[in-house]
C-alpha cells in the first residue's frame, strides 16, 4: 500500500481545505454564484447563523506512473465519501471563526477479492477568517481575506496498535498548519473568486511525514436568471467553473524522500447552483481531472461528485 500513500491521504485533506473558507456565505451577493471548492472572501455577516452541508464522493481506479496511466492488473479501486460537518461563528463584523470534523468513509478494492472499508472521522480542524480589505459599490463587492488555522490528528490510522493500510486511514497523523489568501470579485451577474493556500504537517505518522502542499483556485460564477431582479425573492440560477490545483511535495522518512508520494494535480470543476429563497442555496460539482502529474506509481483521482445545500437563518427576519 506504500505506492498509494501520497494520494489517499492528499484527497481527504484537499476536500477539507475548500470547506474551511467556502462556509462565508454572502447575504449581500448570493445570486452570483459561491462557488463550490473555491472559498470565498465574501462576508458572514453577525447578525446571522449560516449551515452548510454537502457530500462528496471521489473515485480512483487509475493507476499512474510518473503521471502517465498504465495498466490496473490488480484492478485497485478506491472510493472515498466525505460529510463534513462544520459550524461558523462571526466574532466581529470581519473575523469569523470555523469548527468541523467530516465523517470519512473508505471503501478499497483489489483484484476479484472482497472489498475493505473503513468508516468514522476524520481529522477536526479549526480556521479564523479575517476580513482584510473591502470595496463596495452600487452593482457589486469586492473583498480580500485571510484564514489561518490547523488540521488535527484526530482520524483513525491504525487498529489495536496495529497501523492501518495508508488506504484505509481517516486521518493524516499529523497537525496540520494551513493558510491561505481569498480575494473575491462580485459585479452584477458575474462573480471572481480565487484563492492560494499552504499547508505543512508538524510531524510524522509511523515515521513517515507527509509532503506540504500548495493549494490554488480560481472560480468563475454567472447568474443565468433572471437577468435582471424584479424583487428581493426571485429564485436565481447561476452556473459556475472553477480550476482547482494542488501541489503535493513528497513525503520524507527521516529526511529522505519516500517514493511513490506527491505531485500535482488540477481539476476542472463546472457546478450549478438554485436559490429558490433568499437564505436557501442548492448546489452541485462535478470535478473532472485535467492534470494527474503524479510522482512514481500511485493511484490517481478519476472524478468527484459533490451535493449539497447552504442556508442562513435570520433570527429577526430576513
Amino acid at each position: 500500500m506504500s505506492s498509494r500513500r501520497g494520494v489517499t491521504r492528499g484527497l481527504p485533506r484537499l476536500a477539507l481545505a475548500g470547506v474551511l473558507g467556502s462556509l462565508a456565505l454572502a447575504a449581500e451577493a448570493p445570486a452570483q454564484a459561491i462557488p463550490f471548492h473555491t472559498p470565498t472572501a465574501m462576508p458572514l455577516p453577525l447578525a446571522e447563523s449560516s449551515i452548510r452541508s454537502f457530500f462528496q464522493h471521489i473515485e480512483m481506479r487509475s493507476v499512474l506512473r510518473d503521471g502517465e496511466e498504465i495498466l490496473n492488473r490488480d484492478r485497485v479501486r478506491l472510493g472515498i465519501d466525505l460529510l463534513p460537518l462544520v459550524v461558523p461563528y462571526g466574532v466581529t463584523p470581519t473575523t469569523t471563526v470555523m469548527a468541523g470534523i467530516p465523517y470519512v468513509w473508505k471503501t478499497f478494492r483489489a483484484g476479484g477479492g472482497a472489498s475493505r472499508s473503513n468508516r468514522g472521522f476524520g481529522d477536526a480542524f479549526l480556521v479564523v477568517k479575517q476580513e482584510l480589505l473591502a470595496r463596495d459599490f452600487i452593482a457589486g463587492n469586492r473583498r480580500l481575506a485571510v484564514f489561518g488555522g490547523a488540521s488535527f490528528p484526530t482520524g483513525e490510522t491504525q487498529e489495536d496498535g496495529v497501523p492501518l493500510a495508508a488506504a484505509l486511514r481517516l486521518g493524516a497523523g499529523t497537525v496540520n498548519p494551513i493558510g491561505q489568501a481569498v480575494y473575491s470579485h462580485v459585479h452584477d451577474r458575474l462573480g471572481v473568486h480565487a484563492r492560494l493556500g499552504y499547508s505543512r504537517a508538524l510531524g510524522s505518522e509511523f515515521g513517515v511525514r507527509p509532503g506540504s502542499q500548495w493549494l490554488y483556485d480560481l472560480a468563475l460564477g454567472y447568474r443565468l436568471s433572471p437577468a435582471v431582479y424584479q424583487s428581493e425573492r426571485d429564485a436565481t440560477l447561476a452556473a459556475y467553473l472553477e480550476v482547482n490545483g494542488a501541489i503535493v511535495g513528497r513525503a520524507t522518512r527521516q529526511g529522505d524522500p519516500v517514493s511513490d508520494t506527491g505531485g500535482h494535480t488540477i481539476f476542472l470543476s463546472p457546478g450549478v447552483q438554485l436559490i429558490p429563497l433568499p437564505n436557501w442555496a442548492f448546489e452541485a460539482s462535478f470535478q473532472l481531472p485535467i492534470l494527474r502529474e503524479l510522482r512514481g506509481t500511485q493511484l490517481g483521482p478519476d472524478w468527484s461528485l459533490a451535493i449539497g445545500a447552504r442556508t442562513v437563518f435570520y433570527p429577526f427576519g430576513p
